[in-house]
């Protein structure tokens, strides 16, 4: 009882903070609005989870199954970065010294983390389900609501997800190499294989029928059943089946889907993969340090020795000035005055490029050896390969490779408690800020060097501008999310999504990069032109209200 006490205690008290958050209400907000939209008005010109041309009629079955694939898809991935701090927090603030101290155990801690994480999620599903009977009102195609064909799809196939996310969360912040962006970008790459695999694993290639089985969203089963009534009543009906599609014009049709049966192997299925949740909360067990420093130590000295003995190089730096200076006062550390040297008139114009390079070497400061390396191997690989293997593979493993750096940009003056220093030079905003931005683009634009040159050989002069377009817009974008949110989650969340859609699958309204035919021909470099500059407004809006603060 006592250790149950215990954890309530914990949970409860991680729940309460964590909801009292801005982040909590925008996530809400978010998935209150991507449920709006993803039951489109009838006469909409775009469709969500379609068969051919064809959707269910707003019933309550349709409408669950919509907004349960919200809750096991998009939030499963808003929430892992809302949840995904917990530990972290602790660290931060000392509290994770205080619970070292206490008898709190190892499984109890992180069971407790994953269980309040959990806890906020199944909060937002909870508004969820009943924003889903509020848009069936709205809709109006069927204004009688069957509770349980509504509520059901929503929490069995949102819950277990939302589980896995929550100890997933628990798991990447006590693997100290996923702690920050590199466990942030590997999520959503998971994310998006799990989305992809859903969507397309499940159906036969040579009939078009979805093979149902025990998929992480329990979506395979029901797409198959709505294919079967389909094919019903129409046997030559396109059963092609989507998340979203755009109409363009053509007419859609709708139908009626009365659900299916949740038996008791189907619930089966679903607590696997709750168990699944308890078996990946219970192994964040095994990484956790408990917040112990010596363990921190022993991973530094593994770094190496060059970095071992550079450590106590300095070490014994320090201790050798602090022998001098103590003999020279008599063993007394005193004061000393400073005299300070008044800027200069001159000094308030700036030195953009002096900044510029400063802000570089920030950037680049302490990144891998292999990362050069894989910079170098792309430029290569770029200057030697076909044009046509440049633009199918080389080309997206460019625009991610400074993903990383990027997304530093904007909050490296809170992250490490530098604001006032850095804000109390002449002209913060219009000095630093630029250079920053510049700095990102100067790394893009080497980066990217292969990619580049490669196609002003080729003599493929749109291509390359597009391509300066995208070097331009991805560091603004990264200085933006930066400097408004304060973190570097929102950009490793937005940008490999943004990158997913818009550079490996081609979609040209989300083309930053000139990857496609199609978006050159709508003009998307010029727009994404146009939204840099707004990005950069942003930033500078976002800095001048800091500097009041």
């Amino acid at each position: 009882m006592k250790t149950l006490r215990t954890l309530f205690h914990l949970v409860r008290a991680d729940f309460l903070e964590r909801i009292r958050r801005y982040s909590f209400l925008i996530v809400l907000a978010l998935t209150i609005w991507a449920g709006y939209l993803f039951v489109p008005p009838v006469d909409a010109n775009y469709l969500v989870l379609f068969v051919g041309l064809k959707r269910g009629i707003y019933n309550s079955n349709w409408i669950g199954l919509i907004f349960g694939f919200i809750a096991a898809s998009y939030l499963a991935l808003l929430g892992f970065f809302l949840v995904k701090n917990a530990v972290e927090r602790d660290r931060q603030t000392g509290v994770g010294q205080i619970i070292a101290t206490t008898p709190i155990g190892k499984l109890i801690y992180v069971v407790g983390k994953w269980l309040s994480n959990l806890a906020v999620l199944a909060l937002i599903l909870s508004v969820m389900t009943m924003i889903a009977v509020v848009m069936q009102f709205i809709r109006a195609e069927d204004t009688v609501v069957n509770l349980w064909a509504l509520v059901a799809p929503i929490w069995l196939m949102g819950l277990p997800v939302l589980a896995i996310a929550a100890a997933m969360a628990v798991l990447f912040e006590c693997i100290s190499f996923l702690r920050g962006g590199m466990g942030n970008v590997a999520y959503t790459f998971v994310w998006v294989l799990a989305i992809a695999t859903v969507l397309s694993g499940g159906i036969d290639e040579a009939t078009g029928l979805a093979q149902p089985y025990n998929d992480l969203f329990g979506f395979t089963r029901q797409l198959a059943n709505i294919q079967q009534q389909v094919l019903a009543v129409e046997p030559d009906a396109d059963i092609g089946s989507g998340l979203i599609l755009s109409l363009g014009g053509r007419e859609m049709s709708t139908f009626v889907w009365n659900g299916i049966d949740w038996t008791a192997g189907i619930l089966r299925g679903r607590m696997i993969w709750a168990g699944l949740a308890l078996t990946i909360a219970l192994a964040s067990a095994i990484p956790f340090d408990r917040f112990d420093p010596a363990r921190s130590r022993r991973r530094l000295e593994r770094k190496g020795l060059f970095s071992y003995l550079k450590d106590r190089i300095e070490e014994i730096r320090q201790g050798d000035f602090l022998h001098h200076k103590s003999i020279e006062t008599g063993g007394i550390l005193v004061a000393t005055t400073a005299h300070l040297t008044p800027l200069s008139i001159t000094s308030k114009q700036g030195r953009l490029f002096g900044v510029m390079v400063a802000e570089l070497k920030l950037m680049l400061r302490g990144q891998n050896l292999l990362w050069y390396a894989g910079a170098i191997g792309l430029i290569i690989a770029c200057l030697a390969s076909p044009l046509d293997v440049v633009r199918q593979y080389l080309t997206p493993a460019v625009w991610l490779w400074p993903v990383l750096i990027w997304s530093q940009m904007g909050i490296r003056e809170r992250r490490y408690h530098t604001g006032q220093m850095v804000f109390s030079v002449p002209n913060p905003v219009l000095r630093q800020l630029p250079s920053m931005w510049l700095a990102g683009v100067i790394i893009t634009v080497i980066a990217g060097c292969g990619v580049w040159m490669r196609l002003a050989l080729m003599g493929e002069i749109t291509s390359l501008l597009s391509w300066l377009v995208g070097a331009l817009f991805t560091p603004a974008l990264a200085l933006a999310l930066g400097v408004w949110v304060g973190n570097s989650r929102a950009f490793e969340t937005v940008y490999p999504l943004l990158w997913y859609i818009g550079v490996i699958n081609k979609v040209p309204i989300f083309d930053y990069a000139g990857a496609t035919a199609e978006g050159l021909a709508m003009g998307m470099p010029i727009v994404y032109l146009a939204i840099c500059a707004g990005l950069i407004a942003m930033a500078v809006i976002g800095r001048s209200q800091q500097l009041q603060i």
